[in-house]
């Protein structure tokens, strides 16, 4: 069972959120400046690398006014979780049906992975946006390029040269903890 919840560790998803050394063509689509953008869909390959286990797949992610919806699939494109996440609560349904819920999705990646993940940050660090206090490098035309924060470094490249471009990957690693990689392949803002 853990090796399958595993899979889903990129809550972060969910995310977060694969690990190639360079970012595959996307569509970038910033309607407005990247610090404007709240509500997004992407798709992205991950990887997922805790202790001695790796896993991959693709990540599904509707990101609409505080609430998530994330749909994980096995690289072979067989669903593994499909994760809800809203005020009141966070559900997730796994390949077999089994269905798991909490509060929020912190506490949900904690009963089902044995540890919390910064899901409520994910939204904004997938953005490359820093929240609170955290520590950020710019790159040369002033976008975040790594973020450390709440005990996690962020690292971002980016394709397009542009200032308000969006992240093509990003990798959330943490000390001790898991390592969560993104290779995005679409970005869409309404």
């Amino acid at each position: 069972m853990i090796a399958v919840l595993l899979r889903c560790l990129p809550l972060g998803v969910l995310a977060l959120l694969a690990a190639c050394a360079s970012p595959a063509p996307y569509s970038d689509v910033p309607l407005r400046p990247r610090a404007e953008v709240r509500d997004f869909g992407l798709e992205a390959r991950f990887s997922v690398t805790h202790e001695a286990e790796r896993y991959s797949g693709h990540l599904s992610w509707q990101h609409r006014a505080g609430a998530d919806t994330l749909q994980i699939t096995s690289p072979f494109g067989q669903v593994l979780a499909e994760i809800e996440i809203n005020p009141e609560r966070a559900r997730l349904t796994a390949s077999d049906r089994r269905v798991f819920e909490a509060p929020d999705a912190e506490r949900l990646t904690q009963e089902v992975l044995g540890y919390p993940l910064p899901v409520s940050q994910l939204a904004s660090w997938v953005l490359a946006r820093p929240l609170g206090a955290a520590v950020s490098v710019r790159d040369s035309v002033g976008r975040p390029q790594e973020i450390a924060e709440n005990g996690w470094r962020l690292v971002y490249e980016y394709l397009l040269a542009t200032p308000d471009a969006l992240p093509a990957s990003v990798t959330a690693s943490r000390a001790g903890g898991p390592e969560l990689r993104l290779r995005i392949e679409d970005w869409s803002t309404p």
